[in-house]
């Protein structure tokens, strides 16, 4: 039969196993825990540090090669686009009728403002002569005019560039006198308006080419012709002066007034 102590020493023995074997078990799941926080943690850090060095690059490569490829795309249907326009293109009545024209803008970069355009013939006078013209204007027809011959000695002499080609003239039994310039459209509406309106130009060939238009632009029926120039003198009277002239016309339907080049005139030969 057990004695006291040997119950105590067994009861000490048996706690302190029991406190052993607590702390061992308690040990081991503390080091379990702690063991795999760490790892965690180390994955964790793994992950993140891939994903710093790896996935931006990846992203960025993508990105740029999304962005080249989209650019290639658009560059690449921007100039098959443009070839099209370049290859095809609808013709009209306003395409024929500037063919032969120089419309290119290098050209056009240097088209320069009429800056004759709406003058009075003394302003015109002063712009040819830069401000010293020594031609006196006269009035007739209830305008300020100038005597063709001094104007014309006047246009000779000017320097000035993008001269007017045709003028508004009008003739009475002493002379042609000049009115303004016109632009090579004013010229021929000038000459449509009235049968009786006429035109003055420096050169015959201005003056031929000039009738020409006039014929291809009335509509009808009918040929059309510019006359022989004219003048009119061996058979006019002594006492009104002629000058050489076109017309322009659909035979048949209608004439243009007077287009002239001459600036000097010829009395008629006969007697009235």
């Amino acid at each position: 039969m057990l004695n006291k102590t040997s119950i105590k020493s067994l009861f000490r023995i048996t706690a302190l196993t029991m406190a052993f074997l607590i702390f061992a078990v308690t040990g081991a799941q503390s080091y379990s825990l702690a063991a795999g926080a760490e790892t965690t943690q180390r994955d964790q850090e793994a992950v993140t540090s891939t994903a710093e060095n790896i996935v931006p690059e990846t992203l960025t490569d993508e990105t740029s090669n999304i962005a080249e490829d989209t650019l290639f795309d658009e560059s690449h249907r921007n100039t098959e686009e443009t070839a099209t326009d370049e290859n095809y293109h609808t013709l009209d009545v306003g395409d024929l009728e500037t063919m032969g024209e120089d419309n290119s803008p290098e050209a056009s970069m240097f088209v320069l403002p009429i800056v004759w355009a709406g003058m009075g013939i003394g302003q015109l006078l002063g712009w040819l002569a830069g401000g010293t013209a020594a031609v006196v204007t006269i009035v007739k027809f209830g305008e300020n005019v100038a005597r063709v011959a001094d104007f014309a000695a006047e246009l000779r002499k000017s320097k000035q560039k993008d001269k007017p080609r045709y003028y508004k003239a009008k003739i009475d039994k002493q002379g042609m006198y000049i009115f303004k310039g016109l632009t090579d459209e004013e010229a021929l509406k000038h000459l449509k308006d009235s049968s009786s309106n006429d035109v003055w130009t420096p050169l015959e060939t201005d003056a031929k080419s000039l009738a020409l238009k006039y014929a291809v632009s009335i509509v009808g029926v009918g040929s059309i012709k510019i006359t022989e120039k004219e003048s009119h003198h061996l058979t006019g009277f002594n006492d009104t002066r002629y000058y050489l002239h076109y017309h322009g016309e659909k035979i048949g339907i209608k004439r243009s007034g007077h287009i002239f080049y001459d600036s000097t005139g010829r009395m008629g030969v006969n007697p009235r």
